[in-house]
């Protein structure tokens, strides 16, 4: 049998009133711990799909020209953009503009802006996403898509700080990560030139054939 004084031992100690909330004193982590450089590999390129930031500074955006290509059963679309001696032969690309957004993390995303042609009417879906991306460069916002037009979401306070804008590289090198080598279009040899005007697969050479091998 077991005194009082040995079952006194045997019992928890229980922690002090004020470490028993330790977990909650730390910020999230995706905010960044100030030790490791963020280098970006990939930079994805459409409408923002979380709350984000606008970069206000006009070397961050370019008026430009993008064939948004989607494949008939699949969600997903390709952005592509075009090299001035090849602006105007693609009937279904647009003039954007193109800006630089940034998430919580401190990752960033390109989203184009479609602009009107001459005497075309403006659509309420590419107004309300130019007005949103305007209020992104002011506080975090998302995207709510609502009857055919865009609205904005306010994040709550102390959902982020401020973006740190000099971590990101010059937008030249955005746009190369963002679009690489196969994502502009420079020719009418480009695959998707290719295949928007029916013309036959391009064969491939034996350099090619040899570099694949």
């Amino acid at each position: 049998m077991v005194d009082d004084s040995k079952k006194a031992k045997l019992e928890l100690v229980q922690p002090p009133e004020d470490a028993s909330d330790i977990a909650a004193l730390w910020l999230d982590p995706a905010l960044g711990d100030g030790l490791v450089n963020v280098h970006f590999h990939v930079v994805p390129v459409g409408k923002p799909r979380d709350f984000f930031r606008v970069n206000a500074d006009p070397a961050y955006r370019r008026l430009c020209e993008i064939y948004t290509h989607k494949v008939e059963g699949q969600v997903d679309e390709t952005n592509y953009i075009i090299t001035k001696p090849m602006q105007g032969v693609i009937d279904e690309a647009r003039r954007c503009t193109l800006v630089t957004c940034i998430y919580r993390d401190g990752s960033p995303r390109l989203w184009p802006l479609k602009l009107l042609r001459d005497g075309e009417k403006d659509y309420a879906a590419w107004i309300t996403a130019r007005s949103a991306a305007k209020t992104a460069m002011d506080k975090w916002v998302r995207l709510v898509w609502r009857r055919g037009v865009y609205d904005t979401r306010d994040a709550a306070p102390g959902y982020a700080p401020e973006p740190d804008w000099s971590k990101l590289p010059p937008f030249d090198e955005l746009v190369r990560l963002a679009f690489g080598e196969h994502g502009i279009i420079r020719d009418r040899e480009h695959r998707i030139v290719r295949d928007l005007f029916g013309m036959a697969p391009k064969q491939q050479s034996d350099d090619d054939t040899d570099a694949l091998s």
